[in-house]
């Protein structure tokens, strides 16, 4: 068994990433800028939180004392991402060197060296980061999450219609594959550093996924295909959101957002 810090680990991959490592048996620390109440929908049970700020550099020694890997599932919103990406990165791996982490496993996105998408420039750069570290450090890019597919849907449904970004395909994944990848690469026994590159079990349309959304919501909005402009729409148009040389045999999206559905409506029916 071993001790496993996760950074970020009160985010959407990051919470998948806790559960699926304590469920293998490992000693989990969580590292986040608020430690959630046990209550709450964030909190996994059997892990233990340290408050950090890695921008700041603060609680970072604390969180990284006695770890073997560190997983990073950080995320960033608006120009903050570029903080948390570069200086956050680079506290975060100075301070895991000086305490003797072994190793390193970060969450990226397929092609992301690829697009003129200021995000996706924030998050190269942390790739260049780890690369660049002097601890061994493995990379596993994924295609975009199925929540990241539905809350296009969603969020356009609050206006009465639902969007489907034109000339658009699709290749999501399901968090929990991720989650079960990122726990694989930290429980290799290598010394290589490398890129792993993970995508979804299919390929669709923005319409076919749309109109699966849809179907699970019981939904009457008319779907309307629009532009996605900038340069992730240019990015996404160019398909390199898609790797389909690296589908993996996953939860495909049909099943997931059938679950989804279910679990918003009744989430005993969805835990039963």
């Amino acid at each position: 068994m071993s001790r496993l810090l996760v950074v970020g680990g009160t985010g959407l991959a990051g919470r998948a990433v806790t559960a699926e490592a304590i469920a293998r048996g490992h000693d989990v620390v969580v590292a986040a800028r608020r430690i959630p109440d046990a209550t709450s929908d964030v909190h996994v049970d059997g892990a233990r939180y340290v408050a950090t700020d890695i921008v700041a550099g603060e609680g970072l020694e604390e969180a990284v004392e006695g770890v073997d890997v560190l997983i990073d599932t950080t995320n960033g919103t608006g120009r903050g991402a570029g903080h948390v990406f570069g200086a956050g990165s680079l506290n975060l791996l100075h301070t895991a060197a000086r305490f003797g982490v072994s190793q390193t496993v970060l969450l990226s996105i397929v092609n992301v060296d690829r697009s003129a998408y200021r995000y996706y420039r924030a998050k190269a750069a942390q790739e260049r980061s780890y690369r660049e570290s002097h601890i061994p450090s493995r990379i596993l890019r994924a295609t975009q999450f199925h929540d990241f597919v539905s809350e296009i849907f969603r969020r356009g449904s609050r206006l009465g219609f639902i969007p489907a970004p034109a000339r658009i395909r699709f290749q999501p994944i399901a968090v929990s594959d991720v989650a079960r990848l990122l726990v694989d690469v930290a429980e290799e026994q290598r010394d290589d550093d490398g890129i792993r590159t993970a995508g979804g079990p299919a390929i669709e349309t923005s319409r076919s996924l749309a109109e699966r959304w849809k179907a699970s919501r019981g939904s009457r909005a008319p779907i309307v295909p629009v532009p996605l402009g900038g340069a992730l729409g240019s990015t996404l148009r160019a398909g390199e959101n898609l790797v389909p040389y690296a589908a993996i045999d996953g939860v495909r999206y049909e099943d997931w957002v059938t679950a989804s559905a279910v679990s918003a409506r009744d989430p005993r029916a969805a835990a039963g």
